[in-house]
């Protein structure tokens, strides 16, 4: 008796110190029973049971996944959004009849990103007006460019995806094409008339003020690993390397990148200032790719002792630069008068 009452005093000492102090968890609701109380709207349970399903169904079965993925893409718009994304990893053709009637009520954009993805390619054609808004237009095109009644639109296109979709086809395109495409990209990039921003991202994390180019805009030296490691166009592609290291030779000659190198900016500011330098070069030389490279170099030669455009250079980057501006005060660098040019587009 004596050593049931020393036991239970020590059991209640132990189990109810703060070290023992838990809640035992309750067992795991069945699937079964989270899906019918997600079905059933009365029962009270819908919110709860929709948590708990999102929460555990990456390591459900594969025929609870379906029951699932079936329940919530007819269930609310929110329930769709979600269903719709998961179906991108889940995918099973089973899947074609509701989205094809869902995506017919209501047009939804996660649903017609599967409709490109995995539909039957005469599905796209018969309704191809209605799935190319916007960006979709590209990957409409990835699924069709093969196609031989399915001409692309080139105006709907960034430049950069026109070089990556002949890079996945059988459709042949000549070293011509690639390099008038090449130079519209860097064309459109410098003058900045793309919308998306993506097109002006540009690799800054490594390498000095030297180093920088157009090649660390990141679309640009995207589409020219595409050209010469997908294409296979290496001539070319060493072409554009070398007109490339033309524009940055004049660049590194002209007076406004010493001023560059002066300026004392923070950060990376002082590679925004020389981006917006490698544009305007670029841009000067857009015609110079096929002129041999003697005749270039006497072209950069002339234009950076060209006293007009070395004003007008400075004048643009003083408007942007308050640095550059207490630069040009400090050290007595005011411009003689001279004719400007017409403002650049950057």
């Amino acid at each position: 008796m004596v050593t049931k009452i020393i036991v239970r005093i020590f059991a209640t000492k132990f189990f109810n110190s703060p070290e023992m102090d838990f809640k035992t968890p309750k067992h795991n609701t069945p699937s079964a029973t989270l899906i019918r109380n997600y079905l059933n709207k009365k029962s009270g349970k819908v919110v709860v049971s929709r948590r708990e399903i999102q929460r555990r169904f990456n390591s459900m079965d594969w025929c609870y996944q379906k029951k699932i993925l079936v329940s919530f893409i007819n269930g609310s718009a929110s329930d769709r959004d979600w269903a719709s994304r998961k179906m991108f990893a889940y995918w099973d053709d089973s899947f074609i009849p509701f989205v094809a009637t869902l995506w017919g009520q209501y047009h939804e954009e996660s649903l017609s990103w599967l409709i490109l993805r995995y539909f039957p390619k005469d599905f796209l054609k018969t309704y191809q007006d209605q799935l190319s808004d916007g960006r979709n237009y590209y990957y409409l095109c990835q699924r069709l460019i093969d196609e031989t009644d399915f001409n692309i639109d080139r105006d709907r296109l960034y430049e950069s995806d026109i070089i990556k979709l002949y890079s996945i086809t059988k459709r042949s395109i000549s070293d011509e094409e690639i390099k008038e495409t090449f130079f519209s990209l860097i064309a459109k990039v410098c003058k900045v008339e793309y919308r998306s921003r993506y097109m002006y991202q540009w690799d800054v994390d490594h390498g000095g003020i030297e180093d920088m180019s157009i090649m660390n805009n990141r679309i640009v030296w995207s589409t020219l690993h595409e050209i010469e490691y997908v294409l296979n166009r290496n001539s070319l592609a060493e072409k554009i390397r070398s007109w490339n290291s033309m524009v940055m030779q004049a660049v590194k000659e002209c007076n406004e990148f010493r001023l560059v190198k002066q300026m004392s900016l923070k950060g990376g500011h002082w590679k925004e200032v020389l981006f917006d330098l490698i544009r305007k070069y670029c841009l000067k030389y857009l015609d110079q790719f096929d002129v041999p490279l003697e005749e270039q170099t006497h072209v950069i030669v002339e234009t950076r002792i060209d006293p007009k455009r070395q004003h007008a250079s400075l004048s643009e980057l003083r408007k942007k630069s308050p640095a550059l501006n207490m630069l040009l005060g400090n050290f007595d660098l005011e411009m003689d008068g001279g004719t400007e040019l017409p403002e650049l587009p950057f």
